[in-house]
């Protein structure tokens, strides 16, 4: 209990601190701050543009426009779903380099078709390729490949080798009155279950019983308004996906999501969101899962102030646990600008988070054959912070919170200490969440960029390995950076930091302490001419094998020369 009323009170203490702060005027002339307000804003394209990027992340229809030029901060805070996006064991270092800088270029866009090879130490292989055309003014087809491997690993040679290959044909068509999107993939990848003593596999060669290979496919359409100025603006998304393995584990989801706001006047909208996510997995047994949520609020605003009010009804069903709740979460959030370049925000809200098979493989590969599968729920969740903007070349947001969570997910060993379950904190005894996280942008003549992001987490009432959040970690930092030269050699480094590890003894139970995770990466970029551009990343540069899961060392020192052209 003691411990209850100190975290409430940091962030009660903080959230009228942040009310109360006097704020200075960062610039000379007075004009608009580029911060954005806290409408909702509907994510969709007004046009057909074209992003060929060349990785993992693909974004296949944004201009790429030269980022050494105006970048800005776009960085908003949303409600935490426990989840990252940090694909451990399909990246070459230990946090994951960044990806798609072959693509910036001074010369401006790039070109609709793109090829890029590249070759590293551990039998590293890279392969992508993007290929468009425009059958009109108003549509755009492409197809992306990916392919990406190691043929050996940081543990006993190809036993930890891992791949990663993907195919990915979409398309979009503007009609002046709606926009049409839609894309079809197939994406597989492998791996093995090497987190155990390198001498199990000495004379052994290959273990293939050991690998663990996902087949993903994936379907997703959307349609919305393409008016700009229309004063009712909708977009509805849906999409199904199914995952299977090579151990006869198979999930299927279906999700769709109608977001629309209704303008009555310059200061008054009201919103209307509603989602539903329905799911069947199959491990040893077939189980039915569902979740809905529908979410009307009305914002108010005018030049210095914004208001949000309305309600997140949630329903969740599920056969096996013989579930089927309704719950009912207030959404209150206030945004007061005191200055043109300063915004101060808090709030208060809830949410239940749909749990699958597919996002906890996102984040950790090496998941066992039965997952157990439950919501979160977030029962409350009081937040508060400043964001602002000097317009020149510093751009900033801090947020600090305080949540509740019942049914919060942990990695834990499975019973082959190898492989991955899903453990959850949090029945009547809520588990606690303080967390303060932000991220800084300072820019320097438009050839350096540097970008601070931060996230700390203090968890308590874990009644799971004494009390320790295992496998989240309680500090989170990255330092990344860009720097031009003569326009077009750009120089990338950056620093990645993870401390306050614990990982769990499968036959104690007990936690384990892990080490800190320091991960500095370099990339250099020669954009050679408008077409053609070759680049080398070193990533691990301290050459650690840390682990960021326990039993699960990452590559030391490992590096990649590639080329790209695009015609």
């Amino acid at each position: 209990m003691k411990i209850k009323m100190n975290a409430k009170s940091i962030i009660l203490c903080s959230l009228f601190g942040i009310l109360g702060v006097q704020v200075q005027v960062l610039a000379q002339d007075k004009k608009e701050g580029n911060i954005q307000n806290d409408d909702i804003i509907l994510e969709k394209e007004r046009k057909i543009v074209l992003q060929p990027q060349i990785s993992r992340n693909f974004e296949p229809l944004t201009e790429i426009e030269n980022a050494q030029k105006g970048r800005k901060m776009k960085y908003e805070f949303f409600d935490r779903r426990w989840e990252t996006a940090n694909k451990t064991i399909l990246t070459t270092s230990v946090i994951g380099p960044r990806t798609g800088d072959e693509l910036v270029s001074s010369f401006g866009p790039k070109f609709k078709n793109l090829v890029k090879i590249g070759a590293g130490n551990f039998g590293h292989t890279v392969l992508n390729g993007h290929f468009g055309f425009n059958p009109k003014e108003t549509q755009f087809h492409g197809l992306y490949i990916n392919h990406d491997a190691n043929r050996r690993g940081p543990v006993a040679g190809a036993n930890s080798g891992r791949n990663e290959n993907e195919v990915k044909a979409y398309s979009k068509t503007f009609t002046g009155q709606y926009l049409l999107d839609g894309q079809i993939s197939f994406r597989r990848t492998g791996n093995n279950y090497y987190g155990r003593d390198e001498k199990i596999f000495d004379g052994s060669g290959t273990i293939r019983d050991l690998a663990i290979t996902y087949n993903k496919f994936n379907y997703a359409g959307s349609i919305s308004n393409a008016k700009k100025d229309a004063k009712f603006d909708y977009i509805a998304t849906s999409g199904l996906t199914y995952l299977s393995t090579n151990y006869n584990t198979r999930e299927w989801i279906w999700d769709s999501k109608i977001q629309s706001i209704l303008h009555v006047n310059d200061n008054l909208s009201a919103y209307l969101v509603g989602e539903m996510n329905m799911s069947e997995n199959t491990f040893g047994q077939t189980n039915r899962r569902e979740l809905y949520r529908i979410k009307p609020s009305f914002l108010y605003k005018n030049n210095r102030l914004s208001v949000t009010a309305g309600i997140n009804l949630a329903n969740e069903k599920d056969r096996l646990l013989g579930v089927n709740k309704t719950r009912l979460f207030p959404i209150v959030k206030l945004d007061v600008k005191p200055t043109d370049f300063i915004h101060v925000f808090v709030g208060l809200g809830g949410e239940t988070y749909f749990n699958s098979l597919n996002q906890f493989v996102g984040e950790n590969n090496w998941m066992a054959q039965q997952v157990n599968l439950r919501n979160t729920v977030q029962t409350s969740n009081i937040y508060g912070g400043v964001k602002g903007s000097n317009e020149r070349n510093l751009d900033f947001e801090m947020k600090v919170s305080y949540s509740e969570f019942s049914d919060l997910a942990f990695f834990v060993p499975a019973t082959d200490s190898t492989r991955f379950n899903i453990a959850y904190a949090g029945g009547d005894k809520k588990v606690q969440v303080l967390n303060l996280s932000g991220q800084i942008n300072y820019q320097t003549f438009d050839k350096v960029l540097s970008i601070l992001k931060y996230d700390y987490n203090q968890f308590t009432n874990i009644n799971i390995a004494d009390g320790k959040a295992i496998s989240r970690p309680l500090l989170s930092l990255s330092f990344t950076n860009s720097i031009t030269f003569k326009d077009r050699i750009i120089v990338s480094p950056d620093l990645f930091y993870i401390g306050g590890l614990y990982g769990m003894q499968a036959k104690t139970g007990k936690s384990v302490k892990m080490d800190d995770i320091i991960d500095l990466n370099l990339k250099v970029n020669y954009l050679i001419t408008k077409k053609f551009n070759a680049s080398v990343s070193a990533n691990n540069l301290l050459g650690k094998e840390y682990q960021r899961y326990l039993n699960y060392a990452t590559q030391g020192l490992n590096y990649t020369v590639g080329v790209a052209y695009s015609f």
